[in-house]
C-alpha cells in the first residue's frame, strides 16, 4: 500500500473517531489488491529444454478494517479483493519462449492465492546469466465507496494491470557441435580409430571434461573404451577425441549411429553432461581379393611357370603384401611364394609361381588355394580370405612332351632298332645273292 493511501486513511480514521458515522456525501478510499508471484520449485533452467513451471500468486494486501467494522452490511466484497483476475506469462528481458497461453484465475482474496500452469522453452543459444520472466495480472477491485445515506452506499470499481518480475537462472550447458568426423582403419574385422573434432557452441565453462561415445547395444562396432579425457574447455573452443574401436568381421562397409556427449563439472562444482548429439560412424570392408586369371593349364608329368594375376576389390590398401599358394597332390610347387608390395583399391598385381604336375594325374579342372598376406594402415598383419587358382590338367602333344614321355621314347626307340635291323637284313641278303 502506498504512502498516500495510508495517510488518508489515518485522516479519515482520525475524522470518524473523533465525529463518529460519517455524513451523506462521503467518499471513502480503501487499498488496492497487491499480487506477489514466485516459481515454485527450483528457478534455473538450461538451454535447449523444455520446462514445466507453476507460478504461485498471492494476494498480500491490507483492508481498512476499521471503516469496515462502521459498515460491514454495506460492502459487498473487501476492497482489497483481487476480482476476476486474468494473468499472461511473458518472456520479460530473457530468451524464453513461452508456450502456454493466459489464465483466468478468477477472484482471488486477501491471504489467498492461485497457481497457474506454464510451459516454456530455453532456447539452445540462449546466454547463461540471471533474468526476469514479466507475469502480468489484469483484474478489477472496489476502488472507491460514496456514502449516499447512513444505509446506502455507490461503489466504483477500478482495474489495476500489474507486472510482476519472477527471478529466473540460466545455467550455461555445454553443447557439442561436431566439425568433422575422421576414421583410421576402421574395416571390417579390423581394429582402428574414430576422431572426433567438436566445437563448444553453448556457453558454460567444463571442467575436467570427457568425451563419451556409445554405440547401441547389437552394433558391430564397439569400443576399447568408451569415454576420453579431454581437460577443461571454454565456450567457443575445439576439442579433439580419439577413440580405439573394433568393427565385426561379418559387415562390410556401412554407417552406424552412436552417440556423443561432453560430461564435465560445472561452474557451481555439479557434474554434469551435454545433450547427446547422433554421430554417423562410416565403416569399411578393407582390402579384399579376388584370383583374375583366366585358362591356366598344365599336362601331366609337366614343371611350368603359372602367373596368377590378384585384384584389391575392397576399399584400403594393403601394405607389403606376398601371397603364397598350397600345391596339393597331385601338385608340387616348385616356388610357392611371391612379394606383392603395395596393392591399392582396384589395383591387379600378378604373381609367379613353378610348380609340377604328377604324370599319373587324371585329366580334369584343379583348384589350388592361394592367400595373401598384408600389413593395414595401423601395421598390424593381416590375411586374407582363402582363394582358389583354377588349374586344368590337360593332354597337350608337342615334341617336348614326346620326347620326355617314358612310353614315347620307348617306342621310338624299338621302331629305331626295328628301322636298324631290316636295313641290317636287307644287305646281308644282298651280299648273298
Amino acid at each position: 500500500m502506498g504512502k498516500p493511501a495510508a495517510f488518508l486513511i489515518s485522516v479519515i480514521l482520525l475524522m470518524l473517531v473523533a465525529t463518529g458515522p460519517a455524513a451523506a456525501g462521503e467518499k471513502f478510499v480503501w487499498s488496492e489488491p497487491f499480487l506477489s508471484a514466485t516459481i515454485t520449485g527450483s528457478n534455473e533452467f538450461y538451454p535447449g529444454n523444455n520446462y514445466e513451471i507453476e507460478i504461485f500468486i498471492e494476494n498480500m494486501a491490507e483492508d481498512t478494517n476499521e471503516i469496515l467494522t462502521l459498515y460491514p452490511n454495506l460492502v459487498p466484497v473487501p476492497p482489497s479483493a483481487a476480482l476476476g483476475t486474468e494473468v499472461t506469462l511473458l518472456p520479460g528481458d530473457s530468451t524464453a519462449v513461452i508456450k502456454s497461453g493466459s489464465y483466468m484465475v478468477g477472484d482471488i482474496l486477501k491471504g489467498e492465492s492461485a497457481t497457474v500452469s506454464y510451459i516454456i522453452y530455453i532456447p539452445e543459444d540462449a546466454k547463461a546469466g540471471n533474468y526476469n520472466l514479466s507475469l502480468v495480472t489484469d483484474l478489477d477491485y472496489l476502488s472507491y465507496g460514496y456514502l449516499i445515506t447512513e444505509s446506502e452506499i455507490r461503489y466504483d470499481y477500478g482495474e489495476s494491470v500489474q507486472v510482476i518480475n519472477i527471478p529466473v537462472k540460466i545455467k550455461g550447458k555445454i553443447i557439442p557441435g561436431i566439425i568433422s568426423v575422421d576414421y583410421e582403419n576402421l574395416d571390417s574385422g579390423k581394429q582402428g580409430h574414430i576422431g572426433l573434432t567438436f566445437k563448444n557452441d553453448g556457453y558454460a565453462y567444463g571442467k575436467n571434461a570427457e568425451a563419451i561415445l556409445t554405440f547401441p547395444v547389437g552394433s558391430p562396432v564397439t569400443l576399447e573404451e568408451g569415454s576420453v579425457f579431454i581437460g577443461n574447455i571454454s565456450p567457443g573452443e575445439t576439442k579433439n577425441a580419439r577413440f580405439k574401436a573394433q568393427v565385426n568381421e561379418s559387415v562390410n562397409s556401412g554407417e552406424y549411429p552412436a552417440d556423443f556427449i561432453i560430461s564435465y563439472t560445472d561452474e557451481y562444482g555439479n557434474q554434469a553432461e551435454s545433450d547427446d548429439v547422433t554421430v554417423g560412424i562410416s565403416t569399411g570392408a578393407g582390402p579384399k581379393f579376388e584370383v583374375v586369371t583366366e585358362d591356366i593349364t598344365i599336362s601331366p608329368g609337366e614343371t611350368r611357370k603359372i602367373s596368377v594375376t590378384y585384384k584389391n576389390t575392397g576399399d584400403a590398401t594393403a601394405y607389403d603384401a606376398s601371397s603364397r599358394i598350397t600345391a596339393n597332390d597331385p601338385f608340387t610347387a616348385v616356388s610357392d611364394s611371391a612379394m606383392l608390395g603395395e596393392i591399392a583399391p582396384g589395383e591387379t598385381v600378378t604373381a609367379e609361381y613353378t610348380i609340377s604336375l604328377d604324370r599319373t594325374a587324371i585329366i580334369k579342372p584343379y583348384g589350388l588355394n592361394t592367400e595373401i598376406k598384408y600389413y593395414d594402415k595401423l601395421d598390424n598383419l593381416c590375411l586374407s580370405d582363402e582363394l582358389k587358382v583354377e588349374i586344368t590338367a590337360e593332354d597337350r602333344f608337342d615334341i617336348v612332351s614326346a620326347i620326355t614321355n617314358p612310353v614315347i621314347v620307348a617306342i621310338l626307340m624299338a621302331a629305331v632298332l626295328l628301322g636298324i635291323y631290316y636295313i641290317y637284313s636287307k644287305e646281308s641278303r644282298e651280299h648273298e645273292d
